[in-house]
This record gives C-alpha cells, sequence and structure tokens, in this order.
C-alpha cells in the first residue's frame, strides 16, 4: 500500500577480486624453480573458477574411486591445471622435483572433489 515502508533485503558481501584470496595455496618447494624470469622458492596456487573447471575438458585432474572415496591425481592433466592456477608455464612444473610436483599434485586435489553437498543426491 501507498506510504508503507518497503522491508530491505540484507545486503550480500561479495569477496573483493582484487583482494588476495584465502582460498589460495601457497607450497614452499624443495628445490627453486625457474617460473617467469626468475627463481622461486614457492609456488601460489588460485582457486580454480567455473571457467577452469569447463577448459578442463573430459579429463579431469583427479581420479575418484566411488566405491572406496580414495581420490588419486592424474599427473599429466593435473600438471597442465597446476601450470594455469600458478599463473607460471608448463616448462616450470615439469623442471620441479617429483617431490614438489606429488605436493602440489595432492594439495590442490582438494580443488576437484565434490563438497559434502554433492552426496545429498
Amino acid at each position: 500500500m501507498a506510504g508503507e515502508a518497503v522491508a530491505k533485503k540484507p545486503v550480500e558481501v561479495v569477496e573483493d577480486a582484487a583482494a588476495p584470496s584465502t582460498t589460495d595455496i601457497t607450497i614452499d618447494l624443495t628445490k627453486p624453480v625457474m617460473a617467469n624470469g626468475d627463481m622461486v622458492k614457492k609456488l601460489v596456487f588460485r582457486e580454480p573458477t567455473g571457467n577452469d573447471m569447463m577448459s578442463i575438458g573430459a579429463k579431469w585432474p583427479v581420479n575418484i574411486d566411488w566405491q572406496t572415496g580414495v581420490v588419486t591425481p592424474n599427473p599429466e592433466i593435473m600438471g597442465n591445471v597446476m601450470s594455469q592456477l600458478g599463473a607460471v608455464p608448463p616448462s616450470t612444473i615439469k623442471s620441479m622435483r617429483g617431490k614438489d610436483f606429488s605436493t602440489c599434485a595432492h594439495a590442490l586435489m582438494s580443488f576437484f572433489v565434490p563438497g559434502e553437498q554433492a552426496t545429498q543426491y
């Protein structure tokens, strides 16, 4: 009716895109690698966006055994994803020590498994 106050909806706060993400994963490497012209001792991986997920295609960076719940990385695809999310060239990922590659791959696996809410369906 005329003259009635309109109820205001609560405002949803959206994280500032320019601010560092709390979901970034930082890995300290056991051996420095060349990345974008600099020797680096750590790599920072951002959380993937929907666009990142779509660009991966049919081959997923993790293998999930739905019977046991065991999740393992798919090294070739995960290496490409690490390059993309770490904003480093593929040559950086390829030059990493095996242990560093494995540490990064396992750390990033959490981005590619369904959340708890998905188990409701």
